[in-house]
């Protein structure tokens, strides 16, 4: 393909001496007010070729491959060897990576007629990659930056996200680092057309969408601005424009689909940003779904747990995507512990998942041999483990309803970080839920601390314990929209107000015998405050609070912290009416903050009466994870132990396996199975079938072991 002229579609930049220093924008025309691809007449007429990919298909084994590389750079791609680069992949038993077109730098790493290729790029990179990749059967969706375009940034500042207050979203004038672009803008047309131009002269296997998202406060661009104003929408509300801006997204979504579809019918299409509880609606545009999450960066490990138990049951495949930086992307020079990155991987296939680590490319092309020697050493043992992860479900009988906004751009709520750390170290099977999910699957249902209900969430619970459902509700969950009285008069419940112990930032509660199993005999602390409610006839108190002599503020305090208990009081801490059970504050959200034995000891004796004999039953300690998936004919256990290390003051560190002996499992079956076994190993197990469970010993545990029940 002949290299086109530089930046056609786009005019000149408005920072000349950029433009100097990097050799960028000689002659460039100007960008139309609005112009499509086909108006633009910037693609060149080439026969379409063949795309290889097969409908939908996601491998089991990825590498996200970042290439932000700034236009200052001298010597782009200069080490680049396309035959070395697939060996490397080969070698470490990877079968798709997502390879560039263009980087938040705005730059293309092929020749565009579109874009502006990078300066010092002397070859057409993406083109080299497709082709030895699909020569070693590797498939190689193409990555595209939206939202983070530096090169469109600086040309064209009326195309920049502004916050409510006119300044740019993103680094400041004298900051290194991204300023986000709107796609409400003619910027859009731009990225469709280079999206059509990719998909139309490129044997791309998909398209991977980075960056489609606005921050918690929308976008006041002129543009933005404008429609607000036609749409008839407040620019000053904060929710209208946090409205608008899903609208924009949704515009943006439908545009670049319909680019790429008409060329690259089979392609996997997918946009990352919008991948949070609540994201059903936009499901139509996606192929599969993908979880960006690397525990070093700001995700850390609780974001995965959440989000990997809520997007395998939306009916798309998905992967969790890792990286092999110690810290985050970006992270030249650092590597991942080889335990990490075991862990983290498997994880995924434990949560009916698939692989994806993320890497960045050196400048000059070359890919780093000890990144995927560590890349290989775990994908060798994930392709091992394949046969028994391949279209595996996961088997739960509790699911939590999620309290994350799906507007605000943060996928883990507190209350859900705590829930899910809870479930996890109790060895529940549980799924992370939205309001569409159906309900009727799970024997327990837990509405985690803020679920106020409306009319459609009452009688939705109402429905499921009709049919027979058990729930568990704390705090703010089962209120009405204006938190006076419960919703529902079936829970037997008084609703006073919220706990005045506002000063002591908490209440005290004593579990009662029928509620005490395993919780030291004593008045413990919940560390949030919740609410005063009484138990109704019919409804019976399991736990109780305790008053303090006096709430801590500045004119009366007693020792350091919270004042002392004095005397128990008529009210509820926990009660139960039927199937429902009420905890009377957030011990969820807590229990994220403060991991307080006692509160998951207290949880964990709720379920228990209602789930007496839960899926699993283990010896494994609270460190363990336990998961149960199943294939045809077949369940399957994981069990992972991995503990991690806070050894540094933001980060969790996994650098050693840690073995487990003889690990007690028991798997809820009707019937004894015909055979158990390790897997991949293949080795046999003595099983007995007693009290409903299919028992065996696990013999060792080295980081991940798969248990297999056949029948």
């Amino acid at each position: 393909m002949a290299h086109a002229k530089e930046g056609s579609y786009l005019n000149s930049l408005t920072r000349r001496s950029f433009v100097k220093s990097v050799g960028l924008g000689a002659g460039l025309a100007s960008l139309p007010a609005v112009a499509g691809a086909a108006e633009a007449g910037g693609l060149p007429d080439v026969p379409l070729p063949q795309s290889t990919a097969r409908p939908g298909e996601l491998r089991f084994r990825q590498v996200h491959l970042d290439f932000h590389t700034s236009p200052l750079i001298p010597d782009v791609g200069a080490d680049f060897d396309a035959n070395e680069f697939v060996r490397v992949l080969k070698g470490a038993s990877v079968n798709s990576i997502n390879i560039f077109a263009k980087c938040h730098h705005g730059m293309a790493y092929y020749p565009t007629k579109v874009g502006v290729m990078h300066p010092s790029l002397k070859i057409d990179m993406l083109g080299q990659m497709i082709e030895a990749c699909h020569k070693a059967d590797i498939l190689t969706p193409v990555y595209y930056t939206i939202m983070w375009d530096q090169y469109a940034a600086m040309q064209h500042s009326d195309w920049r996200v502004l916050d409510e207050n006119g300044r740019d979203d993103g680094a400041g004038p004298l900051e290194a680092g991204w300023v986000r672009v709107c796609p409400n803008t003619p910027y859009l047309d731009y990225v469709a057309a280079q999206s059509e131009e990719i998909a139309k002269n490129y044997e791309v296997d998909g398209f991977w969408f980075d960056i489609l998202e606005y921050s918690r406060f929308g976008c006041c661009c002129p543009y933005c601005m404008r429609e607000r104003e036609r749409l008839g929408l407040d620019s000053t509300k904060l929710e209208d424009r946090v409205k608008h801006a899903q609208m924009v997204i949704d515009r943006t979504l439908a545009r670049l689909s319909a680019a790429v579809k008409p060329y690259r019918p089979n392609a996997m299409i997918f946009f990352n940003g919008q991948v949070r509880v609540g994201m059903r609606p936009l499901l139509k545009y996606y192929t599969q779904v993908e979880v960006e999450s690397l525990p070093g960066g700001e995700w850390g490990y609780g974001h995965f747990a959440v989000m990997s138990r809520y997007v395998r049951n939306l009916g798309l495949d998905y992967l969790g995507m890792d990286g092999r930086f110690h810290r985050s992307w970006g992270d030249f020079g650092g590597l991942r512990n080889q335990a990490a990155l075991d862990y983290e991987c498997f994880r995924m296939l434990a949560q009916a998942g698939k692989c994806s680590v993320g890497d960045q490319m050196h400048p000059r092309g070359k890919l780093v041999q000890p990144v995927y020697d560590l890349i290989g050493r775990t994908y060798r043992s994930v392709a091992e483990k394949e046969p028994w992860c391949a279209g595996a479900k996961a088997v739960t009988e509790i699911g939590f309803l999620s309290t994350a906004d799906f507007n605000v751009p943060v996928s883990v709520a507190k209350s859900d970080l705590g829930a899910t750390n809870l479930l996890a170290q109790l060895h529940q099977q549980f799924d992370t839920l939205d309001r569409e999910s159906d309900f009727t699957r799970y024997k327990l249902i837990i509405l985690p601390d803020s679920h106020r209900f409306d009319e459609e969430l009452k009688q939705k619970v109402r429905n499921y314990v009709a049919r027979g459902g058990c729930v568990i509700l704390s705090h703010e969950s089962g209120l009405d929209p204006e938190g006076k009285q419960f919703a529902l008069p079936e829970l037997g419940l008084e609703y006073v107000g919220p706990s005045p112990t506002l000063g002591n930032k908490g209440d005290y509660f004593e579990a009662l015998a029928e509620l005490g199993e395993g919780i030291p005999p004593m008045v413990h602390f919940t560390y949030a405050s919740g609410a005063l409610v009484k138990a109704g006839p019919g409804a019976t108190t399991l736990a109780r609070l305790w008053k303090p002599y006096f709430d801590r503020n500045y004119l009366h305090f007693s020792s350091h912290r919270q004042t002392a208990y004095d005397q128990p009081t008529e009210y509820a801490a926990v009660a139960q009416k039927g199937s429902i059970i009420y905890i009377s504050f957030p011990v969820f959200s807590g229990y994220a903050d403060n991991s307080y034995l006692p509160q998951k000891l207290l949880v964990r004796n709720c379920i228990r009466r209602f789930l007496p004999e839960p899926l699993i039953k283990t010896d494994a300690p609270s460190t363990a994870e336990v998961s149960v998936t199943e294939q045809k004919g077949q369940r399957i256990v994981h069990l992972l132990h991995y503990p991690a290390e806070r050894r540094c003051p933001d980060l969790d560190i996994v650098e050693e396996v840690i073995p487990l002996s003889n690990v007690k499992l028991g798997l809820r079956m009707e019937k004894a199975p015909r055979r158990v076994y390790l897997a991949p190993q293949r080795q046999s197990l003595k099983c007995d079938l007693a009290e409903g469970y299919a028992q065996v010993v696990v013999p060792t545990v080295q980081g991940h072991q798969m248990v297999v029940f056949e029948g």
